[in-house]
């Protein structure tokens, strides 16, 4: 077996040739496909990163929003429960004085009857003493 050197020229110039084509119609289109890709795929890290970082800013806002909306409707219900309160206490107020007013109507009429009542009664006593006395003295 013998080597011929064109033999060998022409496989190294084919090789060279075939590396060449595969080169620029290959390698080339592969290695910008990847270059490509690479860059997506930190262009989509940096805008998931960006998107986390928002939804934290939201989600710390949205905590902010809610215990601020916590605190207003705590303290409209602790006026509303004041204002029943205070509404409550007057109206016990006013039903007290309203029955102090009755017991007091009450009494007062109390004694007035009690009062004609010990009128009467020592009218009574006055004319059965006169009715006694006119009876010994008829006797």
């Amino acid at each position: 077996m013998t080597i011929q050197i064109s033999v060998v020229i022409w496989t190294i110039l084919c090789f060279l040739l075939l590396m060449l084509i595969l080169h620029f119609l290959l390698f080339q289109p592969v290695l910008k496909m990847l270059d490509q890709r690479r860059e997506r795929i930190q262009n989509a890290a940096a805008k998931k990163a960006a998107y986390e970082k928002l939804e934290q800013e939201y989600a710390a806002m949205l905590e902010e929003k809610r215990t601020a909306f916590l605190e207003q409707q705590r303290k409209q219900k602790k006026a509303e429960l004041e204002s029943i309160r205070s509404e409550g206490k007057e109206r016990l107020e006013a039903a007290n004085d309203e029955r102090l007013h009755k017991v007091d109507q009450y009494r007062a009429k109390a004694e007035a009857e009690c009062t004609e009542l010990l009128t009467v009664l020592s009218q009574r006593a006055d004319e059965l003493a006169v009715s006694f006395a006119e009876s010994l003295v008829k006797e």
